[in-house]
């Protein structure tokens, strides 16, 4: 499983270039009209007080071993609509808002540990098996490492995807270190020019245009002036971001995730996009060190967005690593 990550040595890169219009794909292929059209559940679970929304894919067997995705920093379940169902004719399947994101109520206040139960009390109600498996993305892998360090006896794996984990001591915080709060979001009048200003975070092209025109409006809610949300409350009435920008006002990282990982109750493994700027192969040599056991792979044409420039290698990349679990037993 130890696949050795062929990456060139990392360069500064230069700002991204759009790609030509023709290498663009907005024309929705069969394979992913089916996906999104399969069968599932809008559910919701109430955490510390908050309403946590998820999706659901299954076949009502609860002891079915499943797994559990987390999107990255302010996008949400949807993003994983189009890959669930191309796994759950094997597992069940569940893809959640995280809180202050999505369909997920706001707080009037975040924390790594506030997101670690949103997800582990989502990975266990949710009917994905005795010990399912969590997949986190990005900002979701950090609090999905979280959530293992805190319900990792009750899980089968983690999945960290495109997230580097420092070395102990390594100070890396991404938002104590901001020098001002974050704005609050826009609000749009328009629809249009709403989703037409929909971007992906960090900056990439994305070929499959036809998954950014699915996910981009189905980031955007239509707000009402007066209405209140978290610690928000609207002035104006039209269309914003879903993700509650207040999140990120002194969440604290810390410096523990080498730790966490290597002593991990659960099974571990880390998936890297090849093209991404986080494969860098001193710091998978440095992951294979801390977790000889835990695999470290790569997904040949993928840059940080995994599931969206890759979608099928994503899918069959997850779905290896849970059928070599499954066989060693550690899904219960």
């Amino acid at each position: 499983m130890n696949t050795t990550c062929n990456a060139a040595p990392v360069r500064p890169r230069e700002a991204p270039k759009a790609l030509p219009p023709e290498d663009v794909t907005h024309h929705q292929p069969l394979w992913f009209r089916e996906a999104i059209a399969a069968p599932h559940e809008s559910r919701r679970l109430t955490v510390d007080g908050t309403s946590i929304h998820y999706l659901y894919w299954g076949n009502g067997d609860s002891n079915r071993p499943g797994l559990l995705f987390v999107h990255g920093n302010g996008a949400h379940a949807h993003w994983f609509h189009f890959i669930a169902p191309l796994l759950s004719a094997h597992y069940n399947i569940a893809a959640m808002d995280l809180g202050g994101m999505g369909d997920s109520d706001w707080r009037m206040d975040y924390s790594r540990d506030t997101f670690a139960r949103e997800i582990g009390e989502v990975a266990l109600a949710a009917g994905l098996g005795p010990k399912p498996v969590i997949v986190g993305h990005s900002f979701g892998a950090f609090v999905s490492l979280m959530a293992a360090h805190q319900y990792g006896d009750k899980l089968g794996g983690l999945i960290l995807c495109d997230y580097t984990i420092p070395r102990p001591g390594e100070r890396r915080e991404w938002f104590l270190d901001d020098p001002e709060p974050r704005r609050p979001t826009r609000i749009y009048t328009d629809y249009e020019e709403a989703k037409a200003r929909f971007r992906l975070a960090p900056p990439q092209d994305c070929a499959n245009g036809f998954i950014l025109d699915y996910i981009g409006p189905l980031s955007l809610r239509a707000v009402t002036k007066g209405e209140t949300r978290g610690k928000r409350t609207f002035e104006e009435t039209g269309w914003t971001w879903k993700f509650d920008p207040t999140i990120f006002n002194g969440l604290a990282m810390g410096n523990d995730h080498a730790e966490i990982y290597r002593d991990l109750a659960c099974r571990g493994a880390i998936m890297f996009g090849l093209a991404s700027k986080d494969c860098d192969p001193e710091k998978i040599d440095f992951l294979r060190e801390l977790a000889p056991e835990k695999p470290v792979f790569t997904v040949p044409g993928a840059q940080h967005h995994i599931m969206l420039d890759q979608p099928h290698a994503f899918a069959t990349a997850v779905g290896a690593v849970m059928a070599q679990w499954r066989a060693e037993g550690a899904l219960g």
